[in-house]
């Protein structure tokens, strides 16, 4: 019995092994494939983003995109953005942050707001760079499929 254990168990742990990459974390990955190959940072006036890439034929599927608009807030190393922070005075106001995924031949997805969220550039974003940072969202109770949900990672992005 000992000999026909043995080869399932390495046949187990090579097959999780093909399976492990670079992916993202929480309770919206039993919905959604989180798998990416690269990630790619974006700074300019406007807004702060981090995309996880994968390649599908000669273009590029956005696993998950996490935004910050940068509305009166200074991009600092180390210091998270709140990206539930709301952009103005009643609860309807814009947030600060989004989610979005564009994904080919899937749906174009809407998330929920966010109940809180955080993201952080442990560098400046440098041109031809790279660098590491973190987030995390928490989505709204509601009834859309992703509500009370969380996606979360560390990331090590090249900045463009």
């Amino acid at each position: 019995m000992r000999a026909r254990i043995l080869p399932a168990l390495a046949l187990l742990g090579l097959m999780t092994a093909c399976a492990e990459g670079p992916h993202l974390e929480g309770s919206v990955t039993s919905l959604l494939d989180l798998s990416y190959e690269s990630a790619e940072a974006l700074a300019n006036e406007e807004e702060v983003s981090v995309r996880f890439i994968t390649l599908q034929g000669s273009g590029e599927n956005t696993i998950l995109k996490v935004a910050a608009r940068l509305d009166e807030l200074t991009l600092t190393p180390g210091v998270k953005i709140d990206l539930a922070e709301l952009l103005g005075e009643t609860p309807e106001s814009p947030q600060r942050g989004a989610v979005s995924r564009s994904v080919l031949d899937e749906p174009q997805r809407e998330f929920p707001r966010l109940l809180r969220g955080g993201l952080t550039f442990d560098q400046a974003l440098t041109p031809q760079s790279k660098v590491t940072g973190d987030f995390h969202v928490t989505f709204v109770n509601g009834t859309d499929v992703y509500s009370g949900r969380t996606i979360f990672g560390r990331f090590e992005a090249t900045v463009p």
